[in-house]
Formats: C-alpha cells, sequence, structure tokens
C-alpha cells in the first residue's frame, strides 16, 4: 500500500509537469496547486502537457491529464503570495497539509513558499533548474536550532532580496526566466520525487537507513548530494 501523502505545490510549469505523475505513483497523493499561468504554445517544447491545453490554465490542465479525482486534487489559478496566508487559502497550509513543494521560477514565490513553511510549521522541497542545471532542496524549520546551515537564507541569500523572475514584481514587461531544457526539467522533477520519497516513504521523518538528503545538484558533468550532517 502506497504511503499517503498531502502535497500544497506552488507552481505548475516544467519541473511540476513532469513532478506530479512521479509523485502520483510514488504515494497515495493529494494535491493543491498553486498557478495563475496560462500554457502557451512555446511551452510544449519542454513541459508535459497536452497541445489541446494550450490557453488553459496550467493548474487545471496538469490536474485533469493526470485524472486526479475532485476529492485528491484542488487546482487555485492564483500566483502565491505571502499574503494569501492571511486569506482563506490558509486552509491548504494547514493540518492536511505533508509538505509544501515550490516549483515555481522565481524568487517571490520561493520567498513566499519559505515563509508558508516557517509560519505553518511544514516541511518544504524547492526545486528549480536553468538552463541545463537542476536542483532540489529540502528544509525544515525544526532543524533551524541544531543544522543553522539548513536555511535557504542563509545557504541562497539571493532568494531574500532578488525579484529575478518574478511575474508580478517587476517592472514594465515580465521578466521571463532563462528556458530550460526539457532534460533539465525532468532531473530537477525526479531530485524532488527522491526527497520526497526519503523524508516520507514511511511517514514524515522516517528517513531509509539514517541517509538525509537535504539537497541534490546537478551540471552537465556532475552530481553532487549534500545531506543533512553537512550543514552543522
Amino acid at each position: 500500500m502506497k504511503q499517503k501523502l498531502n502535497a500544497t505545490i506552488i507552481g505548475a510549469g516544467g519541473v511540476t509537469s513532469y513532478l506530479l505523475p512521479a509523485l502520483q505513483k510514488s504515494f497515495d497523493l493529494s494535491v493543491v496547486l498553486f498557478d495563475a499561468d496560462k500554457l502557451e504554445t512555446k511551452n510544449l517544447d519542454r513541459q508535459l502537457f497536452r497541445n489541446s491545453d494550450v490557453g488553459k490554465y496550467k493548474a487545471e490542465a496538469l490536474l485533469r491529464a493526470n485524472n486526479f479525482r475532485k476529492s485528491e486534487a484542488v487546482a487555485v489559478c492564483s500566483f502565491f503570495e505571502e499574503d494569501l496566508l492571511d486569506t482563506e487559502y490558509r486552509l491548504f497550509f494547514g493540518t492536511s497539509c505533508d509538505v509544501i513543494i515550490c516549483a515555481a521560477d522565481n524568487h517571490p514565490a520561493r520567498r513566499a513558499a519559505i515563509h508558508a513553511a516557517k509560519t505553518m510549521n511544514k516541511p518544504l522541497i524547492i526545486a528549480a533548474n536553468e538552463y541545463s542545471t537542476s536542483q532540489a532542496f529540502f528544509y525544515d524549520s525544526m532543524f533551524d536550532l541544531d543544522f543553522p546551515k539548513i536555511d535557504p537564507y542563509v545557504r541562497y541569500p539571493e532568494i531574500e532580496t532578488s525579484n529575478a523572475g518574478s511575474p508580478i514584481r517587476c517592472q514594465g514587461e515580465a521578466l521571463e526566466s532563462t528556458p530550460q531544457l526539457a532534460i533539465a526539467n525532468q532531473v530537477a522533477a525526479s531530485f524532488a520525487n527522491y526527497l520526497v520519497w526519503c523524508w516520507f516513504q514511511k511517514g514524515y521523518g522516517h528517513t531509509t537507513d539514517g541517509f538525509n538528503p537535504i539537497e541534490f545538484q546537478s551540471t552537465l558533468s556532475r552530481i553532487e548530494t549534500i545531506t543533512l550532517d553537512d550543514c552543522k
């Protein structure tokens, strides 16, 4: 029997298009998916969507493509910002949420996800990539005292101050992140899926054989693993 997992996912783009079906195969999955973007034709070469979904909200299209029942999934066609925790959307980060996954490609969304994780005391996985590199890392505020280097703002201070790629805070025309190869999206999704598997396969915290990975990174020539002990 698959382990039950309730995930709140921020971003329904390239990484999530590969991550969602993988999580669905690994877990008995229920999901809340945030994204205000609509699918464009230019997305199809690197994101796992149907041609017929062009012009539709990505969040709704992904849930429909993966055959989620209404009782298993909610699409929220909005960008996630910190102040949404002051609205009814706070419920999606409450007791029914096991993990927050941020696969949005801009720093404001990542800040909002970190804020939600710290405020609601929820584990967080951030999946990111550039043109050909991929990364996913795990964070839980419960580790802050013993593992101070685990805090995303300590490890990646640019997240706290940069608005790079923001679809909602830029001046003039929305900034667009560097296009990613399809393989980079797939690898980032695989990293995120493996982090979820390592930490949640037997219920949160029961990691496999004491292996506590918190980050995977890949470049064209190597893959690096960082564990919890590396952040002491």
